[in-house]
């Protein structure tokens, strides 16, 4: 497993697991190709247990840790709705999958970003390939005044203005040329103050927020990690690892 650098668990909705012959559930890994950042495993996990049996939390996690340690990963990123079923808090996915999403945004000329008051190095670090080519920068949070450092440094370093409120106060940005970052996993954005033709990065990959766009913006392009991890893992370039 030379190279593999983090382990993901997806969610295999509606399958079942499959007992071995000695009695125990056994999960395949399929190795993905990240790009530049190197090979990561994902392990799809069945929603079921043996028979469509729910899980028992207790039993799941016990296997989770289990494939962790066989895969000998220092990082691990569980999908949301995986999460869930072993009752762990839901964290933003690391830093390496943060930047392969970043890689897929076509267009960062007019940018919104959404509740990052606690995560700006981290925000700073991400979009810094991409500061030369953006014109505007708005920030949408609870504490407006806790981007001033930001501000300055976006606007001392590249020249970029940037507006900050506590809710938006009319269009995000200009029509085919946006891209709203989503980093507040319970943050309900009005749908009308979104232009046309956007680009919406979910920093969470929450599946009501996808069904929301896809029901009443079709016009928005939906970007997460989990989408992007999936699209990844059915492109066809994977390799089953026992």
């Amino acid at each position: 497993m030379e190279g593999i650098r983090l382990l993901y668990f997806s969610l295999a909705a509606g399958a079942s697991a499959k007992e071995h012959w000695w009695g125990k559930v056994k999960l395949p890994f399929l190795e993905i190709g990240i790009g530049e950042e190197g090979r990561l495993l994902c392990c799809p996990v069945p929603e079921y247990y043996i028979g469509k049996r729910s899980w028992e939390e207790e039993r799941l996690t016990d296997c989770l840790n289990g494939l962790i340690h066989q895969a000998g990963c220092e990082e691990f990123y569980l999908q949301p709705e995986v999460a869930g079923m072993v009752g762990l808090r839901e964290e933003l996915p690391p830093e390496i999958l943060l930047r392969c999403l970043f890689r897929q945004i076509p267009c960062m000329e007019y940018l919104c970003c959404i509740g990052w008051e606690d995560e700006q190095g981290l925000l700073r670090e991400l979009l810094e390939p991409y500061f030369p080519r953006i014109n505007r920068i708005s920030v949408i949070s609870d504490k407006p005044q806790a981007y001033e450092e930001f501000a300055e440094y976006i606007y001392g370093e590249y020249g970029i203005p940037m507006a900050g409120a506590k809710q938006p106060g009319g269009k995000l940005g200009r029509e085919g040329r946006t891209v709203i970052l989503d980093g507040k996993k319970d943050y309900r954005i009005p749908w009308s103050a979104f232009p046309q033709g956007a680009v919406y990065v979910d920093l969470w990959s929450s599946e009501e927020k996808r069904k929301l766009l896809e029901k009443f913006r079709r016009d928005t392009k939906y970007l997460s990690v989990v989408k992007f991890l999936d699209t990844t893992a059915k492109s066809g370039y994977n390799t089953r690892v026992n």
